[in-house]
């Protein structure tokens, strides 16, 4: 706390000095582009987990690659690059053209165009042997930055055009706390004035303006997501983020927050706020995303506040799998992680009866694998077997391949089906068995398949748990279901708790039925109607309508 209260000391202690571009509040080398992080109010650098890093936090860079290009009109257009090099650590490249014309300014309008050229470095610093096995140095990450502004011109209303050129710097460090949320900070333009040179602009007329300086804290969570955040819901992800912006002048606050589905298709919001002349300027963002492969698109509303307007960016992103500029011999190092699994005898969606699985496969010579949290053993072929218990339904086999603190997950979803005996398949059979004319064994046949594909919908429903059949009894297809059963079954299946009934609820439900409550239940959502009669009519047998309505809802609902 003492380091830091001292960094938040110096940083107050350098403010702008008589500044034209400032009085405007134009500032050409504090950078926010991208559609993404604009989506999210520009609370990045606590996330840093895409390529923009490269501008907002160079500390996030040591887990990203690719390319984006972000613009909103020809004259305002951004390139940023991120190329790793090997050991956890990643070069980028930005470059930045921006022009807002129309700039309300004293005596008239003003236009501003600038053109920036940034070049960072960011590590995990795994290239010092001593920290390269510590868990610590695995989780942080660090990274420079160095902006050069090439070209600045200002024109304004009564007075000459002027050129402007400058450098400064930013330093930055993010935290990956766990699987699901990490913290940032970002000290942007951190050099005095003055320094080599840097720190300033220095303009063509004469005279210098320095560069204002600020301090981004940030952090962010992914609340809903994957079985290591949380909240988990399967193709749904939630991810929150804010930051709180410390300059000589103001503090500004921003937050946002992201929706995904499927990993595919992306809604995002936030809250920003910007410097301008007289006071900051808060206002909503609204953006949307959508990834498909080693492709994405980003659009995003946000507001301009210098000319107090709404501005369009789209974002095209390309993010591959492998691409490093320094190839590293084919050993298991980090960046080769995502190779590390070779062979998996696990697919995706997978249905089985069974009451486990045998997961089995082979790594890389060296990576550690854990399946869903336990470590599996590896043989001298780095061979692995697990066995895995599973419950009926849905789950979830996380597979782990871990080396040197670094680690990659494979998700595989298994579904484990109930096993149900149909009394009548049996019957078939021995009646097949016994059969001597074809047509009576064509028939039988027929038969046979009916019979198989309502017994598959009974096991979808045993799965799902609307239907519950004793284990080792046999299921009558014939038998009568009723109406009491069958709000039974779906009361106890919705997981709702259940409610108290201190009045008769029809003149054939008394309040004293152990079938009241879920009776209750399956009127109050719909699923089953009473009667117009004032009866619910609950020893009626179900009626074919109602069960295939029921059915189809209850598979829609399961996917």
């Amino acid at each position: 706390m003492k380091r830091l209260f001292t960094l938040l000391c110096l940083l107050l202690l350098i403010g702008p000095a008589g500044a034209q571009l400032a009085d405007l509040g134009i500032y050409p080398l504090q950078l926010e582009v991208g559609a993404r992080p604009l989506g999210m109010g520009a609370a990045f650098v606590g996330l840093a987990d895409d390529v923009n890093c490269v501008i907002y936090n160079p500390g996030g860079q040591a887990w990203v690659k690719g390319i984006g290009l972000t613009g909103s009109n020809i004259d305002n257009l951004t390139n940023v690059e991120a190329f790793p090099t090997g050991n956890n650590s990643s070069l980028g490249l930005a470059v930045v053209s921006a022009r807002v014309a129309n700039v309300p300014a004293p005596g008239g309008r003003a236009t501003s165009s600038s053109n920036v050229v940034l070049l960072s470095y960011g590590t995990k610093l795994n290239f010092l042997p001593q920290l390269a096995n510590q868990e610590l140095f695995q989780k942080l990450g660090f990274g420079v930055s160095l902006k050069a502004l090439l070209g600045e011109a200002l024109s304004q209303t009564g007075q000459n055009d002027r050129a402007a050129a400058g450098w400064d710097m930013d330093l930055g460090i993010l935290w990956k706390g766990g699987d699901w949320w990490s913290a940032g900070a970002s000290w942007q333009n951190f050099l005095p004035p003055g320094t080599l040179g840097g720190g300033r602009l220095t303009w063509d007329v004469g005279g210098n303006e320095e560069v204002p300086a600020s301090l981004k804290l940030g952090a962010s969570a992914k609340v809903i997501g994957d079985v290591k955040s949380p909240v988990f819901i399967d193709g749904r992800e939630l991810l929150v983020c804010g930051e709180l912006d410390l300059t000589s002048s103001a503090a500004l606050l921003r937050l946002g927050g992201e929706w995904g589905v499927n990993k595919t298709y992306y809604v995002r919001t936030g809250i920003i706020q910007q410097d301008k002349p007289g006071g900051p300027a808060t206002n909503l963002t609204l953006g949307f995303g959508y990834r498909t492969g080693v492709w994405g698109v980003d659009l995003v509303r946000s507001h301009e506040p210098l000319r107090d307007e709404d501005r369009m960016y789209l974002s095209v992103l390309y993010f591959p799998g492998e691409w490093v500029v320094q190839k590293k011999l084919e050993i298991i190092r980090p960046g080769v992680l995502e190779t590390a699994l070779q062979k998996i005898s696990l697919a995706d969606n997978l249905e089985t009866y069974d009451e486990q699985i045998d997961v089995m496969g082979q790594v890389k010579a060296g990576v550690e694998v854990y399946i869903n949290d336990a470590q599996a053993v590896t043989d001298r072929d780095s061979g692995f077997k697990a066995t895995v218990p599973l419950r009926l339904g849905k789950n979830l086999i996380v597979v782990e391949a871990r080396y040197q603190g670094e680690r990659k997950d494979w998700i595989y979803r298994v579904l484990r089906r109930a096993k149900v005996v149909v009394a009548e398949e049996r019957e078939l059979k021995d009646r097949l068995a016994t059969a001597t004319s074809s047509e009576e064994i064509a028939a039988l046949k027929r038969q046979q398949q009916n019979i198989a594909a309502q017994r598959k919908s009974v096991e979808e429903l045993v799965t799902l748990g609307v239907v519950e059949v004793t284990p080792g009894a046999e299921f009558k297809l014939d038998a009568s279901l009723t109406r009491g059963d069958l709000a039974t079954w779906l009361g106890k299946a919705s997981g709702f708790q259940l409610p108290k009934v201190d009045r008769d609820l029809y003149t054939d439900v008394k309040k004293n039925d152990p079938r009241a409550p879920y009776i209750k239940i399956v009127v109050d959502t719909g699923l089953l109607t009473p009667f117009p009669d004032g009866t619910f009519r609950p020893d009626a047998p179900v009626t074919k309508e109602e069960g295939d309505r029921l059915f189809n809802l209850l598979k829609k609902a399961a996917k």
